[in-house]
């Protein structure tokens, strides 16, 4: 890998992780900025309106370039580019959705109110674009950085952007069987997203596939689930109309992970460790929550439920969580400000690996 040379052992790290075994230490990744970076000479990026920045391979892989080279990717973190079009963003693969390209995000707008009208567009702008920057992105990298899976995911947050969520939990509560129609139409185009785009990328990523935001590989078809709404839907309202999309998500993949995002999924916990086939739980420390500390009987659970458990921290939790937490299955997100501080950050995490 070209701006990672310690790549083969980062690989072999995560084969260690997924099966819960430990070959010299925990995973961290930590990243810094360059002390001395050496920028090649790439041609003046081209102007680009909101929507070339987000689809365009001309403007976002040499951009992308010049954030690697100066980047210093310490521990297990290594250098890659996502496929992402938006946050459940296979919303945008149906007739009529509605969506807008903005700085940092893709918005996504109410476009119908009827859940049985629904109807997979493999036509679809956004559908197109995510192949179509797939391809751009394999024949660039040749191994050089790992490309992500699609953002692609969690049905029943597609389904509130395309009913709105008042419109989805009407449905949720009145007329079931047409929400868990237009959820396994959803379902169907999620699956057919990951498959087409894991067999586009999968050679320039040794074999494997990521998850991009999360920093996190895998040897095999490899993807996240997700249903960030849940927040505000009961235990008994999860399991009806989430948990048969989980089921049906982690049997398809070879490996799943859950991004569980913010404590109010707590009660949704026990659903989730009792699928068989989730490998991976990455626990979100969301702004004004307390910090990943607080929630130790939690994160046993899910080790001992045999999980694995992705965390992004401060350096400053790593040792408390590391004391408190088996080192098996355990990976650990966090950033330094100099080299030298990343260094010994990963030299910590070494010392402090434990059975």
């Amino acid at each position: 890998m070209l701006y990672k040379l310690d790549w083969d052992m980062t690989k072999k790290r995560f084969e260690a992780f997924w099966n819960r075994e430990i070959l010299d230490r925990c995973m961290v990744a930590v990243t810094a900025r360059k002390d001395h970076p050496v920028t090649s000479e790439y041609p003046p990026l081209p102007s680009a309106d909101l929507v070339a920045r987000w689809t365009d391979p001309d403007y976002i892989i040499p951009s992308r370039r010049r954030g690697f080279e100066k980047m210093y990717y310490g521990g297990d973190a290594f250098p890659v580019i996502q496929l992402n079009l938006g946050a459940s963003g296979h919303a945008g693969f149906f007739k009529g959705s509605k969506f807008q390209f903005a700085e940092n995000t893709v918005w996504f707008f109410k476009s119908l109110d009827n859940p049985r009208e629904l109807e997979f567009d493999r036509d679809s702008f956004l559908y197109r674009k995510h192949l179509e920057l797939a391809r751009a992105l394999a024949e660039d990298s040749r191994g050089d950085y790992i490309i992500s899976m699609p953002d692609t995911t969690g049905n029943a947050d597609a389904l509130s952007h395309l009913l709105g969520p008042e419109r989805m939990f009407e449905c949720f509560l009145e007329d079931k069987d047409a929400a868990k129609e237009a959820l396994d139409k959803i379902e169907y185009a999620y699956e057919e997203i990951q498959r087409e785009a894991y067999s586009i990328i999968k050679d320039a990523n040794y074999g494997g596939a990521c998850v991009g935001w999360l920093d996190v590989w895998a040897p095999g078809f490899f993807a996240q689930m997700q249903s960030d709404m849940s927040v505000m839907i009961s235990k008994p309202m999860f399991d009806e109309f989430v948990m048969p999309e989980l089921t049906r998500q982690s049997e398809f993949l070879d490996f799943a992970l859950y991004h569980l995002d913010g404590i109010e999924q707590r009660r949704h916990l026990d659903s989730l460790l009792s699928l068989p086939r989730l490998r991976c739980i990455q626990w979100t420390q969301v702004v004004g929550h307390p910090p990943a500390t607080a929630f130790i009987p939690e994160l046993r659970r899910i080790q001992q439920a045999g999980k694995c458990l992705l965390i992004s921290v401060s350096p400053d939790q790593i040792e408390p969580l590391m004391r408190e937490l088996s080192s098996r299955g355990l990976y650990l997100l966090t950033w330094a400000a100099t080299e030298d501080d990343a260094r010994e950050i990963v030299k910590n995490v070494t010392k402090w690996t434990h059975e």
